[in-house]
């Protein structure tokens, strides 16, 4: 028997990833449908008539709040479905479903997606691994609405979405945009005019262009990074499972594969930079830090949002610290520091020096730590050096030199010739200083005359 193929359809990650053998008997069901942007698929506690598989569109899972407020929870494009629920028995959708970037989707009756996730282990397999990637962004956007500023934020928005769709044109306004993120549309932008200086995007009515996703992906949050590595990997173990990942998997897949390893470099150079990254608001409190900074702290990378900076310095730098960190906060600072960090069960104290800068929000602190203990000590023990020197050339005797009437040389040793001015003279001896003495001999001399009473 034949059965129509809506070809369309495989650009969604979940259709791609399903043998065709299983997929061919589903595509008479799955309708292509045009979504615009602000549209509502699902509200709060609605049913669950359908699924969409988006292609070219992407949708936000809301929160709302009694007075109005909004808020993303998760993005869902070509890599997702919306009616998630379904694949966990319910039948109701716990979050309103509005469409972000318009475009198109392909929808199938709920019926038919339960028969056939009943009987499809494949389907079962590639639902709840975006289930798994759904819950990882959800809880990931939970750190960076709390730590990261709108610019990152917005950049990781924009990202998101350009991987999920075809082209390099989003069709969203900034009021949509200050909705998903929770903030004032003032915000959105003022960040957007920054990304268009830097010549990243552009800013239109009603749509925006992504010009450079690398440049976005400089000024990105490690979230992006985090959230793209993660879902690559959960479907790429999947599709390896099925056998045929060469071949279901298509171009949104590629280039998912090609954003995930272009982030993952922005995500390398901040995790194993040979320095520290530490942010910290405006009561010292550690909001993220690299592998590095972790390590200088001496504690888990995972942990250290629970501290206070101040807590890992030694008393007397405290109160320096303290101030130096109310200069970058006003914006005034434009220098460094240098303190010392306790030592921990790994490593003894160590000096720092602190650069910091303040984000583009004013509200954290920004520390580059700078290990200089070793430089320091090495200085230290120069001073040290140079001091005991000086101490011996004022505590210890040394040796005079002088020429008798026959020219002999005669050395003799200054402590006993002290005054001895008469002596000298009734010897006849003549005192000589280096530019008088023979050259070949005053450079031989320290070594080989020795001292005569």
């Amino acid at each position: 028997m034949n059965y129509p193929i809506v070809e369309g359809a495989r650009q969604n990650r979940i259709l791609a990833g399903m043998p065709m053998s299983r997929y061919a008997p589903l595509s008479s069901h799955l309708k292509p449908v045009e979504l615009s942007s602000g549209q509502v698929i699902f509200e709060a506690d609605g049913p669950l008539d359908f699924v969409y598989f988006p292609t070219t569109c992407t949708a936000s899972m809301v929160s709302q709040t009694q007075d109005g407020d909004s808020s993303e929870l998760a993005m869902i494009g070509r890599d997702g479905m919306l009616g998630v629920p379904l694949a966990l028995g319910s039948q109701t959708m716990k979050h309103r479903v509005m469409v972000q970037c318009g475009g198109q989707a392909y929808r199938m009756p709920a019926p038919v997606f339960l028969e056939e996730l009943g009987r499809s282990v494949e389907l079962q397999q590639l639902a709840l691994a975006y289930v798994q990637a759904l819950i990882m962004q959800m809880s990931q956007n939970i750190v960076c609405i709390g730590h990261h500023s709108v610019s990152e934020r917005l950049c990781y928005w924009l990202l998101m979405n350009h991987d999920a769709l075809p082209g390099d044109q989003l069709r969203v306004t900034h009021e949509m945009i200050a909705n998903m993120l929770g903030v004032r549309r003032e915000s959105v932008t003022q960040a957007l005019g920054k990304l268009q200086a830097e010549g990243w995007v552009t800013s239109g009515r009603g749509k925006i262009g992504i010009c450079d996703a690398d440049g976005l992906a400089q000024g990105v949050c490690e979230c992006y990074a985090l959230v793209s590595r993660e879902n690559q990997k959960l479907f790429d173990r999947l599709l390896d499972s099925f056998g045929h990942a060469s071949q279901g998997v298509t171009a949104a897949v590629a280039s998912s594969s090609v954003d995930g390893m272009r982030l993952q470099k922005y995500q390398d150079a901040y995790d194993f930079a040979p320095v520290g990254f530490v942010s910290l608001d405006a009561h010292c409190r550690i909001v993220q830090t690299n592998l590095a900074g972790a390590i200088m702290l001496g504690v888990q990378r995972s942990q250290t949002q629970a501290h206070d900076f101040l807590d890992f310095l030694s008393a007397q730098d405290r109160s320096v610290f303290t101030a130096f960190h109310q200069e970058v906060l006003s914006g005034k600072c434009r220098r460094h520091c240098e303190l010392s960090l306790h030592g921990t069960e790994r490593r003894s104290e160590m000096i720092l020096r602190i650069e910091a800068t303040l984000d583009e929000e004013g509200q954290e602190c920004q520390l580059v730590l700078i290990d200089v203990t070793q430089e320091r000590r090495e200085a230290e023990q120069t001073l040290e050096r140079e001091r005991q020197q000086q101490e011996m050339l004022a505590r210890q005797p040394y040796m005079l030199w002088f020429k008798d009437p026959q020219g002999h040389l005669i050395s003799a040793n200054s402590r006993l010739l002290e005054n001895g001015d008469g002596l000298l003279n009734e010897a006849g001896l003549e005192k000589l200083d280096a530019h008088s003495m023979p050259w070949l001999f005053a450079n031989a001399a320290p070594m080989s005359a020795s001292p005569k009473a």
